[in-house]
Order: structure tokens, then C-alpha cells, then sequence
């Protein structure tokens, strides 16, 4: 492992900012879909899911533009609540996000814009594993790429979503929730699964509602790279990892070269290499003092690794994070 050298982004391609978890007055959110739109454009964005709850969208006619697109999709989700019915315990919430054409192409299902579907609501108890397993198989025959959203927030176990088969991605930061109850960071699950050897992305999100109550908009996002700014190219980049999250700190390159791992980005207080698998892989390099000093860093890998990630705050706590680099016989 000492000559592995493998590039976290693509080489060429332009970076492309978007929110993929979002709400509009099509379900509980406050602004109508045109306002949201302004909204994220105004701040810099380039692409946007609209995530309704329980009901699919696709505002592509009305809103895409040379530097803005939509990506068609919906939250669908699955309750428990208690015998009474007055309670809600548990929740899967599982994005469905348009996929590729050929997804689209070879999909048993297809939704219409503003199609609703129906949600299944269980009451005393459930098997929890088996709800979302079938949540996300049913977004899964729509053709969608799927992700597995706030598991804290939702109150569920981590052996109740921890083996769906199928999900793309894990939401591991949500700036809604986060403000809400602190119940929006997730990136303890997301290491679980990995040092599982479960392969699984990550993303960062707003999940605006935009109530007023607190900020919840622009908070969270991922920045994709991609030669164009098109759909097609999007979700393709997006499934094959090539990009970074964020809550307000840039990534600029990082990979692995010659066997040390190594990271470029904003002006951050530390940067974190987390390591599977073994007690004591992995380094945090920090600032000498209590400013944001530090634009690189890197980690030299021994040779035994899983895979490794990386991770840079900055003295707010905005963060950015890679997805992960899969080492050894996860390398495939």
C-alpha cells in the first residue's frame, strides 16, 4: 500500500453546489416551489431536489435553465406510532431522487408530477428492518436513487436501517434538525457501516421548511464535480461519489498519493483522517491556536486500512466532508 495513489475527485470537471433535501408548500414547507427556487439561486446554488413529504415532483419544465437544474423527487416515508395513535415514535424517511435515463428506462414504475403515494402507518409495534427495506425498494422500481435520511432524528435503531439494501447514501449532516433539536448529525452511523464493511456515501442537507422559526436553508449541501451541468451528469457524479459535503467549508483536492493520504482546502481549525479499522488509525491535526490556519493536511497510511475519509472544521464548527476512499480487498 505504500505506492497506492487514488484520486478522491475526478481530474477535470467544473463544481456544482446543491441542496438535495428540501420542502415547499406542496407538503409542509412555507414557500411556494418558485420561492424556494430563488431562494437557493440567489445563494450561489447551482441544482435542487425538491423532497416533498409523500409526494413526487418534477419542476424540470418550469425551472431548469443554463445555470440551474432540477432533480425530480420525493420523501417517502413509513410510521410507527403508538396504540393510541396520538404518539409518533419512529420514522423512515427515504429520499426517491430520479436516476439515470437508463434507470429510468428500465423502471417497473413511473411517477407522475404531483403524484402522491401511500403512506404506511403501523401502530404498538413493527418490524422496523422490514418497513424500510420496502420503502426503499418501492422508490427503488420508480427508477430513484435512494438515501436514508436523519436515523437520530427519526428515532429508529441502528439495526433497523443499517442493512437496507440498495440506499445510496446517508444523510449524515441535516441543518434543519440540527437547529430544530440537535438531532441532525449522523456520521457516527455512517462509521458504523463502514468499519462493517457496508460501502456507503454520505451527504449534507438543508431539509428547509423555512417556518421562521430558525435558519434552516442554506446550511447544508454537497458540491458536485462534473463536466456539465446536466441532470444525466449530476446523478451519475453523485452516484459514483464525486463530490464532497458541506456545511460551509470547501474541499479543493484530496486523495491518496504514494501511500500518504492528503487533503486541500478552505481555512480551517483542524482536519480529521478517519481510518477503519483497526484502535488507533486515524490523526486529528489542529491549529496551533485558536484560529483557522490550516489549508492542507495529510495522513500516511500503514497499510492494514479499510478505507479512510476526511473531514475539515473550522473554528464555528462548519465542516466539510469527502466521502470515503475503500482500501485493501474493500478496493474493487
Amino acid at each position: 500500500m505504500n505506492n497506492i495513489s487514488i484520486d478522491g475527485f475526478s481530474k477535470t470537471g467544473n463544481w456544482y453546489k446543491g441542496n438535495l433535501h428540501c420542502h415547499s408548500t406542496n407538503s409542509d414547507g412555507k414557500l411556494s416551489p418558485q420561492e424556494v427556487v430563488d431562494l437557493f439561486k440567489n445563494n450561489g446554488y447551482s441544482f435542487l431536489c425538491f423532497s416533498d413529504h409523500d409526494i413526487y415532483t418534477d419542476y424540470r419544465n418550469e425551472f431548469d435553465c443554463e445555470d440551474f437544474i432540477i432533480l425530480p423527487g420525493l420523501e417517502a416515508s413509513v410510521n410507527l406510532f403508538d396504540e393510541s395513535g396520538k404518539y409518533r415514535l419512529k420514522v423512515h424517511h427515504i429520499h426517491g431522487i430520479l436516476g439515470t435515463s437508463d434507470m429510468e428506462a428500465n423502471a417497473k414504475n413511473k411517477f407522475e408530477h404531483l403524484q402522491r403515494r401511500n403512506v404506511k402507518i403501523y401502530y404498538g409495534d413493527w418490524n422496523g428492518k422490514k418497513a424500510a427495506q420496502e420503502l426503499c425498494d418501492e422508490m427503488r422500481s420508480y427508477g430513484m436513487i435512494t438515501t436514508y435520511n436523519h436515523p437520530i432524528w427519526s428515532r429508529v435503531s441502528y439495526n433497523e436501517f443499517c442493512d437496507i439494501e440498495g440506499i445510496w447514501a446517508l444523510e449524515i449532516f441535516n441543518y434543519n434538525t440540527v437547529n430544530e433539536s440537535n438531532t441532525g448529525y449522523d456520521e457516527v452511523y455512517w462509521d458504523e457501516m463502514l468499519r462493517h464493511n457496508k460501502k456507503m456515501l454520505a451527504f449534507a442537507s438543508d431539509d428547509n421548511h423555512n417556518e421562521g422559526i430558525f435558519d434552516d436553508a442554506c446550511g447544508g449541501y454537497i458540491v458536485v464535480k462534473s463536466d456539465s451541468l446536466n441532470r444525466e451528469e449530476i446523478i451519475k457524479n453523485m452516484l459514483k461519489g464525486n463530490y464532497y459535503s458541506s456545511s460551509g467549508v470547501s474541499i479543493e483536492d484530496w486523495g491518496i498519493k504514494d501511500g500518504v493520504a492528503y487533503v486541500k482546502c478552505d481555512k480551517v481549525y483542524r482536519i480529521d483522517f478517519i481510518v477503519g479499522n483497526c484502535v488507533n488509525d486515524g490523526v486529528s491535526i489542529m491549529s496551533k491556536t485558536l484560529n483557522n490556519e490550516l489549508t492542507y493536511g495529510e495522513y500516511k497510511l500503514k497499510g492494514h486500512e479499510k478505507y479512510i475519509r476526511v473531514k475539515c472544521s473550522d473554528i464555528y464548527g462548519k465542516t466539510a466532508w469527502s466521502n470515503p476512499i475503500y482500501l485493501g480487498e474493500n478496493n474493487d
